[in-house]
This record gives C-alpha cells, sequence and structure tokens, in this order.
C-alpha cells in the first residue's frame, strides 16, 4: 500500500479515534487503570477483610453504684450495615478511668445480636466510665474502630468529687475545602473551635492580610464550627483575630496557599436530590483527572476528564446513586496521584420508621400499659426485625435526646475519628440548619488528607486475629526447653457420666485449637499433650488467656456539667431498691453439654489413667477407713475423719465440705477432673477407693487459684490401682475455660392481682427493658408491663437494625398520675 492511501486512511480515522478519546475520557471510563485497580482492592476489602461495626442500646445514659446496666449488642458488617456472620462472640469491657476493667462481658452473638447486663459494684466510686465493644476480628484494624459510649456513675455530691476549675486552652483549627489553598482560586475554609474536653465554643472572628487589612468577617453557625469564602493572593499571608464565647481572644495563622494546584469544592445542601462539584485548577497545561465517590466501601460514581488552567468542571451527582451515610469524593491525577478530597453525608431518608403507641396517655400506679410497635421502611412497607425497648422515668433519667444513637453511630460516628459532640442532632430532622451544620462537621473532623491512597495501592492490614464463630480453647504444646512440637496430639476431656473426649493435632508452630464450645460461666477442663510418636515426657501444655483489654481513646468523652450534684435525693432512693439479679449457679456440664451440635465428641471411655499433679497429700483416707454414710453421699463420711475439715449438712442428703481457714469451697476431683461440689451427691461411695485432702495451700497451688479453698481429690475403684503421678506443669494441665457471661432477665413486676404484689413503693428508674421485641410480617408488636409508683413522665425509646441493614429509632412518653387515670 502506497503512502497516499495510507494517509487518506489516517485522515479519515483521526477524527474518529478522537472523538472516542474524548468520549472515554468525559465519561465513565471503567478501563482505566487507577479505576479498575480501586475497585479492584474495594472488593478485595469487602469480602477478604470485610470489617465489622458494633452498636450498643443501653437501657439508660446514667446510674448509681449498685444498679444494673441493660444492654443490646448489634453486630454489623461495616459496609452493608446488615447483621454479620463473620463473629459469633461479642466482648463488651465497662473500664474506669485509669482504664481498668470493672467488668468484662463475653456474649453470644446470633444474627449478629446479643444481649446482656453489668451488674456495677454498689461502692463503685463515682465519675465517668467508657463502655467498650467490639470483636475479636475488628482487632485486626486498630482500636480507633471499636464501640465506645460513656457512662456516668452519680450519687451524692462531695467535696472530694467536684473537679477543680482550670484555664481553657481553646483549639481552633482551619481546614481549607478539599485540602489546599492555592493561589489565585476562591476556596472554603472551614474551621472548628473546641475547649479542652473536646466539647464546641461559640466564636467571632476576623480575617486580616499580610498589610493588616481586613478581608472577611466570620462566626461560627453550630457548636463552634464554620465556614467562610477566600480567594487567596500571590504573596500574601492571612491572619485571623477571634474572641470566643468566655471573652477570650487569640490569634491564629492560617495555612499557606500553595503556588499552583486544584480546589475542589462540593454544594450537597442546596439542592435535596443532587451533590454539586466544582473542580477549578491554575496549573499550566491540560491536566487528565480522574473523580470518584466512594461510599460504604465501593465505588458508586467514577468519572475521568480532562481540565485546563483557568477552566473549571462542573458536575451534578444523583444522591440516589449513593447509600445513605458518609461518602468520599476524590480527585487524583490520571495516573492516581491523589490531589484533593471532600466528605459528605447523603441521606436518602430510607432509615426504619419506627411507631409507639400506647392504649393510654395518663396511667394509674401499678396499671396496666399496653404498648403497640409498628416497623415500616420507606416506601411504607411492613418490616419484620428483632428491635430492643427501654422505657425510663424521664425525670430522673432525663436521658440525652441529642446524644448517641443506632442511627447517628451505624452512619455518621463510626466512621469519623474523635469525639463528636451531641450526634444525635444532626438525625433530629432534615431541615438546612442541621444539613448545613452536619455539613460543617464532615468539612472538619471528618476532614483528611487522601486516606483512600492506601486503597488505592492495596496496602492493606495484617490480619492477626481470626473470627471467632463460636467459643474456642487454643494453646502451644512446647517441649520443656521451649520447642514447638511440630505433628503432636492435643487432647481435651471432661469427665461426667462418662469421661468424654476430643483430640486435635498441633501445626507446625505447635498449636493447637478445640473450637465449637457454647456453654456460660466457668467449666474446668484437662488437656494434655503427646508428640507425634506417642511421647509425654518432656512436654508442655500452654494455654491461650484472654489477656487484651482495649486502652482508653485519647481524647475521652467530656465529663457532665455538675454530674455529680445532677443526682437527686429521688434518683438515690430509687437507686437504692433496684436490686441486681443475683448470679445463678450453672448445673454441671459434660463435654456433651457445652459442645455446639455439629461438634463431634470423638470418644467416651477411660482413656487416660486417673492421675495427680501433687505428690503429697495433707491426709489420705482409704476405703475401708471411710464408715458407711446414713445419706448415701460421701461427704457425710469424712465428718470428723480428717482434722482441720469441716463437714456440715445444706439440705436434705447435701452436703458441704470447708478446711478451716478458707473461705472459699475446696477444688473437687474425681479421677482428676475436676466437677462441682454438688457433684459428689451423685457418686456411690461403694465406688470410691481413695481420697486424698490437700490442705496446705504450698501443695494446693499446683491446681491453681481454683484450689485456693484445698483440694479434695476422690478416686474410684476401675482406676485407684493404676494411679499416674503426673509432674506439676508439664504435658497434663487443668484448664478454667470462661464461656459466656450469664445473662440476666429483666424483671417486671405483674400487679394482675393474681400475683402477691410487694408493699414497698416501686420506684425504678427503669420500668421496663425488652432486648428482644419482635415485629411480624406486618411489622407490628405487643408489649405490656405495669407502670410504677411515681408521679412522673415516662420515655420508651426503641432501637434496632432489619436484615436488609436499615436502622431505625422510634420514641414516646406517657404519664403517670397516682391515684387517677385517664383514656
Amino acid at each position: 500500500m502506497n503512502q497516499d492511501k495510507l494517509t487518506k486512511r489516517w485522515a479519515y480515522a483521526l477524527p474518529m479515534l478522537l472523538l472516542l478519546a474524548v468520549v472515554s475520557l468525559a465519561f465513565v471510563s471503567p478501563q482505566n487503570g487507577v479505576l479498575q485497580t480501586l475497585e479492584r482492592h474495594l472488593a478485595n476489602w469487602r469480602t477478604t477483610y470485610a470489617p465489622e461495626k458494633v452498636y450498643l442500646h443501653l437501657d439508660k445514659p446514667r446510674y448509681t453504684p449498685g444498679q444494673q446496666i441493660w444492654l443490646k449488642g448489634y453486630v454489623v458488617d461495616a459496609a452493608s450495615l446488615q447483621p454479620s456472620t463473620k463473629s459469633g462472640v461479642l466482648y463488651v469491657d465497662l473500664l474506669d478511668a485509669n482504664n481498668k476493667a470493672v467488668e468484662r462481658l463475653t456474649l453470644k452473638t446470633v444474627n449478629g445480636k446479643a444481649n446482656g447486663d453489668i451488674v456495677l459494684p454498689a461502692n463503685l466510686p463515682l465519675g465517668t466510665y467508657t463502655l467498650t465493644a467490639y470483636t475479636q476480628w475488628m482487632r485486626n484494624f486498630g482500636e480507633e474502630n471499636f464501640f465506645r459510649r460513656a457512662i456516668h456513675i452519680i450519687g451524692e455530691e462531695t467535696a472530694e468529687e467536684q473537679p477543680a476549675k482550670t484555664a481553657q486552652q481553646i483549639d481552633l483549627q482551619f481546614f481549607p475545602e478539599g485540602g489546599d489553598l492555592v493561589h489565585g482560586l476562591l476556596s472554603r475554609v472551614a474551621f472548628k473551635a473546641t475547649k479542652p474536653d473536646g466539647t464546641g465554643i461559640a466564636l467571632t472572628g476576623e480575617v486580616y492580610d499580610a498589610q493588616n487589612q481586613k478581608v472577611l468577617e466570620f462566626k461560627d453557625t453550630h457548636l463552634g464550627m464554620g465556614a467562610f469564602a477566600l480567594q487567596p493572593q500571590q504573596g500574601q499571608r492571612y491572619t485571623a483575630r477571634v474572641a470566643f464565647e468566655d471573652g477570650s481572644k487569640a490569634e491564629y495563622t492560617l495555612p499557606e496557599a500553595k503556588q499552583t494546584g486544584f480546589v475542589l469544592s462540593v454544594e450537597e445542601t442546596s439542592d435535596p436530590n443532587q451533590v454539586q462539584l466544582s473542580v477549578k485548577s491554575n496549573v499550566a497545561g491540560r491536566q487528565s483527572l480522574v473523580l470518584t465517590g466512594i461510599s460504604r466501601d465501593a465505588v458508586q460514581h467514577t468519572e475521568q476528564f480532562n481540565l485546563e488552567a483557568g477552566q473549571s468542571f462542573n458536575k451534578q451527582i444523583s444522591k440516589a446513586d449513593f447509600p445513605t451515610g458518609i461518602a468520599c469524593f476524590n480527585l487524583a491525577t490520571a495516573s492516581g496521584e491523589p490531589l484533593a478530597e471532600r466528605l459528605v453525608f447523603i441521606d436518602n431518608n430510607d432509615n426504619l420508621n419506627i411507631s409507639l403507641t400506647t392504649d393510654k396517655k395518663t396511667y394509674a400506679g401499678r396499671e396496666q400499659v399496653t404498648m403497640q410497635v409498628l416497623a415500616r421502611d420507606k416506601q411504607g412497607k411492613p418490616v419484620a426485625a428483632d428491635f430492643s425497648l427501654a422505657i425510663t422515668d424521664d425525670e430522673l433519667v432525663t436521658p440525652d435526646l441529642q446524644g448517641l444513637n443506632i442511627n447517628a453511630y451505624l452512619l455518621l460516628t463510626s466512621d469519623l475519628r474523635g469525639y463528636v459532640q451531641n450526634p444525635g442532632y444532626y438525625f433530629e430532622s432534615n431541615d438546612a440548619a442541621r444539613q448545613k451544620a452536619l455539613s460543617y462537621l464532615l468539612m472538619t473532623q471528618g476532614w483528611r488528607r487522601f486516606s483512600w491512597q492506601q486503597m488505592a495501592k492495596g496496602e492493606f492490614p495484617d490480619l492477626q486475629y481470626s473470627p471467632e464463630k463460636d467459643l474456642a480453647v487454643r494453646g502451644t504444646l512446647v517441649t520443656d526447653r521451649g520447642k514447638p512440637v511440630k505433628g503432636g496430639e492435643a487432647l481435651l476431656y471432661l469427665k461426667g457420666q462418662h469421661l468424654a473426649f476430643i483430640t486435635t493435632e498441633t501445626d507446625q508452630n505447635g498449636r493447637f485449637a478445640f473450637e465449637g464450645f457454647d456453654f456460660s460461666g466457668p467449666v474446668d477442663m484437662v488437656v494434655q499433650g503427646t508428640d507425634a510418636r506417642g511421647r509425654r515426657k518432656h512436654l508442655q501444655v500452654k494455654i491461650d488467656e484472654q489477656t487484651f483489654q482495649p486502652e482508653l481513646p485519647a481524647i475521652p468523652a467530656p465529663q457532665s456539667e455538675g454530674l455529680v450534684a445532677s443526682a437527686s435525693p429521688e434518683l438515690l432512693t430509687a437507686g437504692k431498691v433496684e436490686l441486681a439479679a443475683a448470679d445463678e449457679v450453672n448445673p454441671e456440664l459434660t463435654l456433651k453439654g457445652i459442645l455446639l451440635k455439629d461438634v463431634e465428641i470423638q470418644g467416651e471411655a477411660d482413656m487416660v489413667q486417673p492421675f495427680k499433679l501433687h505428690r503429697r497429700a495433707d491426709a489420705i483416707i482409704n476405703a475401708k477407713d471411710l464408715p458407711a454414710a446414713p445419706s448415701g453421699n460421701i461427704l457425710e463420711s469424712l465428718q470428723g475423719r480428717v482434722a482441720g475439715v469441716q463437714v456440715y449438712r445444706s439440705g436434705p442428703n447435701d452436703f458441704r465440705a470447708r478446711i478451716r481457714g478458707s473461705r472459699t469451697a475446696p477444688l473437687y476431683l474425681i479421677d482428676g477432673v475436676p466437677v462441682e461440689e454438688r457433684s459428689t451427691s451423685m457418686l456411690n461411695q461403694f465406688d470410691i477407693s481413695r481420697i486424698e485432702i490437700l490442705k496446705d495451700p504450698a501443695s494446693a497451688s499446683l491446681y491453681g487459684g481454683r484450689a485456693s479453698g484445698g483440694v479434695i481429690a476422690l478416686y474410684t475403684r476401675q482406676g485407684s490401682e493404676a494411679m499416674q503421678e503426673v509432674e506439676p506443669g508439664k504435658y497434663i494441665i487443668i484448664h478454667r475455660a470462661q464461656g459466656y457471661s450469664k445473662v440476666r432477665e429483666f424483671y417486671s413486676p405483674q400487679y394482675d392481682g393474681k400475683t402477691p404484689a410487694s408493699r414497698e413503693p416501686d420506684l425504678r428508674t427503669t420500668l421496663y427493658w425488652n432486648p428482644s421485641v419482635q415485629t411480624n410480617a406486618q411489622g407490628k408488636a405487643t408489649v405490656t408491663f405495669y407502670a410504677a409508683d411515681r408521679n412522673t413522665t415516662y420515655r420508651a425509646i426503641m432501637e434496632g437494625i432489619s436484615d436488609a441493614g436499615k436502622s431505625g429509632r422510634g420514641s414516646t412518653t406517657f404519664d403517670v398520675s397516682l391515684g387517677r387515670a385517664n383514656p
């Protein structure tokens, strides 16, 4: 083909190629390498990593010592907000100001939900505590992602509890929209002023240039936050002179403008349906840029365009393209270099609509209240879901109506760093003032320099912690020199009616795990190890202990002003009559009873010889020296047989033993396996061949803290001739496994005339708590309870989240007037 024909063909094809190039640059370009990489990494993040969020609904925001915290935990996938299927165990810690755990809960989650309670000690010091909730999987992504909530413990005012007043050092920061000020380009500059406790403070101010000429005036619009427009000029530096509401004044230097750069401006409040974006630049030449909109860990909008110096790119993006929550708009070069970022809040008004109605407005004391629940979605369709409901005395508890709630946390504060004051305010209504305030919050507290850059590069955190589907016993088998035993075997067993066991192989690091446990409270287990050749000598079993405790945030939630003094005498009286329920004693558990149904027990037999860790006992009694017990209880046979051992009757055929000098029950062993004290009553005394008693704390300490009250070891006839002594701390150990925390049931008195009622005044501040109110297919549910003995107003607050990931909150009030009721 000659040169003329080639020239003609290129002349014909070139305009079409240019047109295709322009089209590919002007619109969404899924083939762009940066966008492809970003979307691929985000998809990997959502599937492989899939972070979780946790939210706790509490019955009230403040308590007195001795009261009970009732709580419901919601564990959701961070992207979809649907109930998480990754974690089956939720941890809740109540931390004091010194980061010491006052109480720790381990809760079982079912379909992303768990409920529990914390009994506050009667002598708990007054002050502000931090309730922290997390899953093991969440630890991979940093403690800043844990749920935290301030809990105020209030009581009588004392002089020591009054905090000393100190001079306030106000922090005022300025945040150019998108990230930078650029010479010659008009930009908005957001600001935020906070006191040392993190709360906002009102201010007015003026901006001056280098020649001391006033450029503009500004003032905050909400909690010390606001914004002003500034077009920085070449060679100028700008200073803000500010007066705060407390009368103090200060001067601040604004961020220095860049010689060249880009400005990303976003307006999300003027149009209810559109987000308006504008990009300006003073960079010479044509720039190929990429704009992305990311929300819920997914790219919701992508666009590539060219921009000349002095020109602007304007775009309207439909809010309906984004899910409700924080959206992050990023501007980058075509090669992926980040240039600007802006966070906005998209509100599609699609949260659940929960309505609560009572059959009356006013009730007499102790009259039955019937409450109807109706849950609907955005389209008004009924929603079947599991909600939590708290009803409290509105006068004594004084709920923080602008405080944290399920919508504010899951959709807003969980994606921000640091303390957010009055987060519930941003969800009270959808008026212009609230939208502006939310915009300023995201321009200041949400401002960050290109956090998406790590995602674009595929810089993911190391996964150190596996998700916990259920409870597990994990550990390591090592030699006495600390070398891991590869390919060995760990065996775990409990003795119930039979000796049941499960085994597992150790990996190359000597690690082993017994999974699939499902029980509450502590259970003693025996774990032994052997190497690949069946040898036990010179081996050690080491069990992993749960020692992790979260740290308090660097900036704790502020103390409430007059917190201690706010505890009225009526509240203190009410707190004293709210008695916390006592723990129920666990029934004796066999291995079959503490495993999930799909976990197989590998055997029930006498797999190991009876063993003892001790080498010397303080007293040994053989069967021939034991008299027959009239009750049939083997402990009765010990009466008067061993000095320092006291045996007493605690019920029909029920006996207890105590070793003199100890306030706790001894550790009971049957053929070396720990059992509960009451289990001895089920033994046939004629099957016992030998009883060994350890009274000395030194020898009993081999069995751990459980043996602080001494040890009573019983051995059956079939194993007595083959007794095996085990070197302490070697291949066989007794491990006290901690199960799920015991969950109490909220007590709601029945004043129906059928049940005997207390004559004491009913002054409960939490009138009703139900962690599981389930609406049916019509979105309806009915709850009933009884009013108490105070002339007051009660507030009901219901929260929850649907299986589709839509959260919701409903509230209503009703009155109680003693002696009368109105329809």
